[in-house]
């Protein structure tokens, strides 16, 4: 809440309101410069226009200058945003954040703007020019919403309990604008006739390009599958109103699309989707928003859901990390020699991959059952709590691995098998049975078994291992350590409780957050070499620098400060949106064509040998 001795943010809420309506106004504009092909009517010049500041108005030329000048006022709106929160809100993080991170976001993007000019427009940095302004418009939405009269009333300390929902639907949402960006700026768009599905069929397209369109509109149709869930989730909530205008504006961006490809993408409708998709991510940001400061209301009299054993084995095998681990697993899969996967690749590898993780974790609840009875995120486990016995979970843990072996080899090859097999037996015997329990170094060995995914997404489609799938086994190698610290650090009493010697409980914070310093140093010129050497583009590079700076600007702030949890848990969550993202990043870099990579002796291609040969 903002001092009571500071003045009132009306003039800072005007701002931000002001801001994020030209910010909009901004982004659809740009859709129109793209759409008509108008991004290059001012020629190769930046900031002007052909070389003068006031060129005759053609269309073309109109339609880009105008961009610019739009451009122009959201600069000078951002900044006086910016001002007004150093001037008269500097005491007040919840308002000078982020005003200072939206000046931020927009340098990047004055800079991109030159860059797409002079580069004659490649898709790859399009892309990033769109969603680097969606980034920018959350922000300054975000201003506004704690600006309002209502977001000054103090927040209240508990989340709702459904906020992880509505953020999993808003990341959701940010991956359809990444692939709608792309089936615009590769012009996909009629690669994918008819309504619902693509050409009558709901296989994709043979092309990449179809690929990508057909991706994209399953995706949206997902969102609108989830979006009615949220909504019935929060029906009975305060956030209702907030729910259901998610629900309306991806309703109407759906029935847009649809009237586009009928239509045979008119360039008014083309204009007026990217319009609407706009307030479907506005929507989605105030829904975030508003849910991160609601407390759930349960009734006093309400009796706790009841168990059930479905339930309890799904549990066992621990669904949210599998989710990351199948990331890493497919995302590879696009980036072999061996061409786009197919579906049924991509089914039995998800499939396969699933039930071998989940019988690891199965094994691990079994083995470290007395461990999860001490600790209070754990003890309400199946196994510790009673509900499952020990023996149960062991054998339903084998059991998953028995079947996913077979599936891996039967379906695939048997290099993918034992290659998931591997992950399973390192992660029970080398990290859960020994190296858990002796020594500080566990997770940093331990992390081998979950470096393993990658492999196995290789081996799926080429059924040998590449030096490409070695490099992406050592980038979530080093990733471990800093990621899984950061919750040791604010874990490290119960670890301490439990005998688990983390890092943090026998070194110490100081000596555990220096050496997730390292690890990051380590980790994000590693992630970053591949763009250097011409073995990945641009888009690749790009996110690879902007997620690896944010990490290692956490590892930096939790250096500095002294107070652990707030910064080491936001940490925590950030790295597992980073692995993920800069995994979906590297298969779209390497299965969209964005343009050419460097080319000449001292390219190092993310292939075998014998396909460069061919």
């Amino acid at each position: 809440m903002a001092d009571s001795a500071s003045p009132a943010p009306i003039l800072y809420h005007r701002v931000a309101v002001v801001a994020a309506v030209l910010i909009t106004g901004l982004i659809t504009l740009g859709g129109v410069v793209r759409i008509t092909g108008s991004g290059l009517g001012c020629g190769d010049h930046w900031p002007n226009c052909n070389g003068v500041w006031f060129p005759p108005l053609d269309i073309p030329t109109l339609i880009e200058i105008g961009h610019r000048w739009v451009a122009a006022l959201v600069l000078v709106a951002v900044s006086t945003l910016a001002l007004v929160a150093w001037r008269r809100h500097r005491d007040d993080p919840r308002l000078r954040k982020p005003a200072t991170v939206s000046l931020f976001l927009l340098i990047i993007q004055i800079l991109l703007g030159p860059v797409i000019v002079k580069l004659d427009l490649p898709a790859s940095v399009i892309v990033i020019h769109l969603l680097n302004a969606m980034l920018l418009l959350a922000v300054v939405v975000v201003a506004a919403l704690r600006s309002g009269s209502a977001g000054m009333i103090e927040p209240v300390t508990a989340r709702h309990r459904h906020h992880g929902l509505v953020h999993g639907v808003a990341t959701f949402g940010f991956l359809v604008i990444l692939f709608g960006g792309l089936v615009a700026n590769l012009n996909a768009g009629l690669l994918c006739l008819g309504v619902p599905f693509c050409q009558g069929t709901l296989a994709p397209p043979a092309t990449s390009l179809g690929a990508i369109h057909w991706t994209h509109r399953a995706l949206a149709y997902t969102l609108a599958l989830l979006s009615v869930y949220l909504c019935s989730k929060l029906w009975t909530s305060p956030l209702k109103r907030a729910a259901t205008l998610v629900l309306l504006a991806v309703a109407v961006q759906v029935e847009v699309g649809m009237a586009m490809v009928l239509s045979l993408l008119p360039t008014g409708l083309r204009a007026l989707h990217l319009f609407t998709g706009t307030l479907v991510w506005i929507s989605l940001v105030n829904l975030v928003y508003r849910s991160s400061r609601t407390a759930s209301e349960v009734p006093a009299d309400a009796a706790p859901a009841e168990p059930s054993l479905l339930k309890d084995l799904v549990t066992l095998t621990k669904p949210r990390i599998i989710s990351l681990l199948l990331v890493t697993t497919v995302a590879p899969m696009f980036i072999t020699p061996a061409g786009m996967p197919a579906l049924g690749q991509l089914f039995w590898t998800i499939l396969g991959g699933y039930l071998m993780a989940g019988g690891a974790n199965s094994i691990n609840m079994w083995f470290d059952r007395d461990i999860d009875q001490v600790m209070t995120r754990t003890r309400r486990r199946p196994v510790p709590s009673g509900r499952l016995s020990a023996r149960t979970a062991l054998l339903f843990g084998i059991s998953l691995g028995v079947i996913a072996f077979v599936i891996l080899w039967q379906q695939l090859n048997l290099l993918t098998a034992v290659l998931a097999l591997s992950g399973l037996l390192f992660y029970v015997f080398i990290y859960t049975m020994w190296l858990k329990r002796t020594t500080t170094q566990n997770i940093v060995i331990g992390g081998a078994a979950g470096a393993i995914p990658p492999l196995v997404g290789w081996a799926a489609m080429t059924g040998r291992i590449d030096l490409a799938a070695i490099y992406m086994f050592a980038i979530i190698f080093y990733w471990t350590p800093p990621h899984f610290w950061a919750l040791a650090l604010v874990k490290q009493g119960e670890y301490g409780k439990a005998g688990v010697p983390m890092m943090p409980v026998v070194m110490g914070d100081r000596y555990t957050k220096v050496q997730m310093l390292v690890y990051t140093l380590i980790l994000v010129p590693l992630t970053i070499m591949p763009s250097f050497f011409g073995a990945t583009g641009i888009f690749y590079g790009v996110a690879a620098a902007l997620l690896g700076g944010r990490l290692l600007w956490y590892c930096i702030k939790l250096l500095r400060e002294t107070e652990l949890t707030p910064t080491a848990m936001k940490m925590f969550h950030f790295s597992l949106l980073y692995l993920a993202l800069l995994f979906v990043a590297m298969g779209v870099d390497k299965a969209v064509p964005f343009g050419h990579r460097a080319e000449g002796p001292h390219v190092i291609e993310l292939s075998h040998p014998d396909e460069a040969a061919k």
